[in-house]
């Protein structure tokens, strides 16, 4: 074998194994993380114009970011993006939130309205859910922050949405992981879901955001 064939075979080799790492450094993560939850029930419905139809927040009593009760009568006669997360959560809850700022910036203007609630009430007192949003900057005109009885939380999630709540683990640092809905969630001005979207997915985000600009008009 010549000098030449030889460093074309070991120039191979080198971009093969690189290959195969960078493969591994992407896919093990993705693998080994935990899997979001999604709906408990599958879609059936005759209305095809909207396939969430029967998807709804049903009547709640919580407390928002300053202390003040707030109800389901927040989200009645507009439109609002909702999503649920929790002030200590490892996982979904910071790039959800980011997502939401976006929905945030991009409707700037307009009427739509935005729905954090936290599922950790124990935990997620006013204090701790006011400074979460804040660090996040947060439109406290536009952008409601709520906390409250886990129960009721947990209620709304599975009675209203056909979602499923996982019990709260400790992790191995003593922090806590709790299964939650981790999609954005728009709601009509019923209270019914119009759409469920990815927060990790770019094109779903920028889908919600056109959705809600449409209904805006």
């Amino acid at each position: 074998m010549s000098q030449k064939t030889l460093a074309r075979s070991i120039a191979l080799m080198l971009v093969t194994l690189i290959g195969i790492g960078v493969f591994l450094l992407i896919a093990l993560p993705r693998l080994n993380a935990p899997k979001p939850i999604q709906p408990m029930v599958e879609l059936e419905t005759e209305d095809t114009e909207n396939l969430y139809a029967e998807f709804y927040v049903p009547e709640f009593e919580l407390i928002d970011r300053n202390g003040d009760t707030i109800t389901h009568e927040a989200l009645d006669g507009q439109y609002t993006v909702v999503d649920f997360f929790f002030t200590s959560c490892p996982l979904w809850c910071p790039g959800m939130t980011q997502s939401m700022w976006q929905v945030q910036q991009a409707t700037y203007g307009t009427d739509l309205r935005l729905m954090s609630i936290s599922i950790d009430g124990e935990v997620d007192t006013p204090e701790a859910i006011d400074g979460y949003a804040t660090r996040y900057r947060c439109d406290e005109d536009r952008w409601d922050y709520v906390t409250g009885d886990p129960e009721v939380v947990a209620d709304l999630v599975k009675d209203g949405l056909k979602f499923d709540l996982g019990d709260p683990n400790e992790t191995e640092d003593s922090g806590r992981l709790i299964n939650h809905p981790t999609r954005l969630i728009l709601l009509g001005p019923d209270r019914r879901v119009i759409g469920l979207y990815r927060y990790d997915d770019p094109d779903e985000v920028d889908e919600l955001i056109a959705d809600a600009l449409k209904l805006m008009q």
